[in-house]
Formats: C-alpha cells, structure tokens, sequence
C-alpha cells in the first residue's frame, strides 16, 4: 500500500479483496461437495447428487461476476444464489439427519453470497452487500427447512464469516487513511534521498574532473623543458579551463552517432602518445559502442588517467591497453612495465586511482581490480556491464592529460 500511489490505493486495495473473495466463494463451494461425498462414502444410502448439481450453477455465476464485476452480475449471483442455495439446503435437509453437519453445510452454501455479494470500492458498499448476501442466504435456506419440517440450524460459520468481513474491511479502511498520511512523508524522504545521492555523484565528477584536468596540467608543467609552454599544452590547459568554468558537464548525453566510442577511446590513446607514451592497443576497441553513453565517457576518463599515471609516476614510456568483449560487459586493461607501488600505502590525498579510476568506474555500475607491487609494474583492469546506466553523472570525454573536449 505504502508503495502505490495514494490516488491508485483504494482500488488496488479494492481488487485485492475481490480477488480474495472470490476466491474464498469458490473454495467454500468445493468444500461443501467434498464434504458431501465423502458423507456418502460413510452413509451409503444417503444421496448427494441433487445438492451436489445445486452447487455448479453458483460456480458458474461466480465466474460470470468475476469476469462482468457489476452491480448487474451482483444482483444476478444473489438471485442465482438464493435458489441453489434453498435446492442445496432442501437435498440436505432430506439427506443428512446429523444436525451439526447440517449446519455446517448450509454455512458452506451461503457464504459464498456472503463474499461474492461484497466485492466493491466503497467500505460502506461491502458492508451492505455482505448483509445484503447473509440475509438472502439464510431466507433461502430458512424456507427450505420449513418445507421439511426441520428444526433450525444456527449458521455459526456463515455469522462468523460476516464479521470476518466486517472487521477487514474496517481494518483496510484504518490501513488506507493512515498510508495516506505516511506516504506523502515517505515519498519526500525518497526525493531527499535520492537528490543528496545525485549531489554526492556531481561533487565526486566534479572532484575527479578538477584532478583529470588542474592536477594533470601542473603536473604536465612541471615536467615540461624551460620555456615557452608547448602550444598543444597551453591548448588542453584553455579548453580544460572552459569546461571546469563552464556547466556542459552537466548536460544530459544526446544518442552517440555510431563509431563515436571507439572514436573517442583511440583519440584519448593518441594525445597521451603525442606527449611521449609508447601507447600499445589490442583488443576490439568497438566494443566500447555497445556501453551505455555515460559508461563510454566514465571508462575513457579512467582509461586516460590510468596512462597519465604510467606518465608521471611508473617511471617507463610505454603501456598497453588491452580491450575486451565477453557479451555481458567490456573489460579494459592498462599495463605498465615500471616502478609497480603498494596500493595500501598510497596516501589519502591522492585521488588519482580512487577518485578517477574506481570511483568513477563505480558510479556506472563497473568493478575495478588493481595489480600492482614494488618493482614488478601495474595492470588495471576496468569493467563495465553493457546495459543502460542509472544514477551516473554524465561528464565530457576530458582525457587525463587535460584535453576537455567533448566527443
């Protein structure tokens, strides 16, 4: 209930009933021939087959209701009702002399008119229809016991069936009105949460682009010769400058024209070659157009900073990224021949592998396996399911040596 929304609740609440009602008649029904065979199983001479046919025509007016569901079909079940209920109670009263056994099967026949008769909307509604079907039920089968001259029998299941009824519906109007004033409460809770989750997700983009870009950048400078600075440099650092003041990161992604990914992917690998890495590809670079756009744009940052990490702190020129593709997802490797380091050691201010490798990778629904020691080099291995992205913050393809353009 709490889940549904408020305006859809009563009738969802409302079908639920019918159903259970239904469902509830028909067994009743099914209950009281078993019941009768099985006393012509211990009582030979007795015959059943008259009660027993008096039931069908019910079950087959349950079936016309269920599939009609109005007043209609409501009225016509009572009417149908009552006379199989007084021909089922007459073949009984004939046939079974034992008292509690009586009674037991007249509650069976009219409990039904009970539950089918109720079915609708309003509380107040199934309430007059439940009255409505007892008092119908047990007329019918009070004349049966007058023409044969038989003492009364107390429905003790049919009464008990009523406020059965009664009480539910009572129970389910108290459950909607109180669902009524919690959902509301509910369903801002889930809008606050779910707008802190999406700021959380900006601030921690925005976190890994200013280190993709502003850090790479110093980083770049710094390991440049004296002089002017290289004019493809001074290039990424304008456009990186662009998009870090700029709000295009925040846009949502049109649909990708085809061979936009791998286009993407291989111009990323080519800027970090023309700065001096020795960039070996291998794999299908195709099967980054089967990711979601928002996936494409988290793996070709991560796959950047990776090599601009081999640049600046693996202490070799030369990487190879490797791509696959196993049918659930796209898995990228970056591996590097250098100076290897000690993941746990690395200090909590360095955002590099965590915020723009594994958290990124993460927000997107990916996993992260790092291998990597002193002196024996390092492979990443990024990998991302194929699939539609929710909850990703969308960012332009900036490669981690500063380049901020959009692809």
């Amino acid at each position: 209930m709490l889940g549904i929304p408020t305006h859809l609740a009563p009738r969802v609440n409302a079908w639920s009933t019918v159903r259970a009602f239904h469902a509830a008649a028909v067994g009743s029904l099914i209950a009281a021939a078993i019941a009768l065979l099985l006393y012509r199983l211990s009582e030979p001479d007795v015959v059943v087959v008259g009660p027993v046919l008096a039931l069908v025509p019910m079950l087959g007016m349950i079936g016309v209701h269920v599939q009609f569901g109005t007043w209609r079909s409501a009225v016509a079940f009572l009417v149908v009702g009552a006379v199989c209920a007084w021909w089922f109670a007459l073949g009984v009263q004939q046939q079974v002399p034992t008292g509690w056994v009586t009674s037991y099967l007249l509650s069976l026949v009219v409990i039904p008119l009970i539950l089918v008769g109720g079915a609708g909307a309003v509380p107040s509604r199934v309430v007059l229809w439940s009255f409505l079907g007892f008092l119908t039920g047990r007329l019918a089968t009070l004349i049966a016991i007058v023409q044969s001259d038989a003492p009364p029998r107390p429905l003790v299941l049919a009464w008990i069936t009523l406020g059965f009824v009664v009480a539910l519906v009572l129970f389910t109007t108290r459950s909607t009105a109180r669902s009524e004033r919690v959902q509301p409460e509910l369903l801002r809770s889930a809008r606050e949460e779910h707008v802190s989750a999406y700021r959380a997700g900006v601030e921690a983009e925005a976190s890994a682009i200013l280190h993709d870009t502003v850090l790479n950048h110093l980083g770049a400078i710094t390991l440049a010769p004296d002089g002017p600075m290289d004019p493809h440099l001074a290039e990424t650092v304008e456009a990186d400058v662009a998009v870090l003041t700029g709000k295009g990161w925040l846009a949502p992604v049109s649909r990708p024209r085809p061979g936009a990914a791998a286009g993407a992917f291989v111009a990323m690998v080519d800027e970090h070659r023309a700065l001096g890495l020795d960039v070996t590809v291998s794999g299908d670079p195709s099967a980054l157009e089967r990711l979601d756009q928002r996936a494409v744009t988290a793996l070709i940052r991560a796959v950047g900073q990776c090599l601009a990490n081999v640049r600046k702190h693996a202490g070799t020129d030369a990487a190879e990224v490797s791509v696959f593709d196993d049918s659930a997802s796209c898995t990228v490797m970056v591996v590097d021949d250098g100076r290897g380091f000690d993941e746990e050691a690395t200090g909590a201010d360095r955002m590099g592998l965590r915020g723009s490798v594994r958290d990124r990778i993460g927000r997107v629904g990916g996993e992260v396996q790092i291998w990597s020691s002193p002196g024996s080099g390092t492979s990443v291995m990024m990998t991302v399911p194929y699939g539609p992205v929710t909850g990703a913050i969308t960012v332009p393809t900036t490669t981690a040596d500063g380049q901020g353009s959009t692809r």
